[in-house]
């Protein structure tokens, strides 16, 4: 199964997501997110973060996730690229994160990505597994 396609969007960015279920799902946008930043592979494990987060239902909480990931590489300077949930439902998430700060001589950024997007922020159930898309203002 394929974890996330890029899409087309008119001067943003975007992707759709695949999971089998929330959990996935949530670990699929965040690595198709900082995949579009840099180049995950070349970004160590090094510093270890914990991000707890409460919504009022999964599209929100999915859209504050992203926006929290984002939050380290946009004022922490910090690319991620090992991603953990501990717990989730429709409402809440617990989970850990890690990577390095950036490193010019170590990491290519390709993307910065300024905010994610609610535009046709949906999660829907087809064919037995659970999509998305997701909208990067860039």
């Amino acid at each position: 199964m394929k974890r996330y396609e890029l899409i087309e969007h008119t001067a943003d960015l975007g992707i759709r997501v695949w999971g089998k279920d929330l959990n996935s799902l949530f670990l699929n946008a965040s690595i198709g997110m900082y995949s579009l930043i840099a180049d995950i592979k070349k970004v160590s494990p090094k510093q270890q973060f914990n991000i707890e987060l409460k919504a009022d239902d999964k599209d929100e909480l999915l859209k504050d996730w992203l926006s929290e990931l984002l939050y380290y590489f946009n004022v922490k300077s910090t690319l991620l690229s090992k991603f953990s949930i501990e717990y989730i439902d429709d409402k809440h998430i617990k989970s850990r994160v890690s990577g390095e700060k950036i490193n010019e001589d170590k990491h290519i950024l390709r993307h910065e990505i300024k905010a994610v997007t609610y535009h046709n922020l949906r999660i829907e159930e087809k064919n037995s597994l659970l999509t998305t898309e997701i909208i990067f203002d860039v």
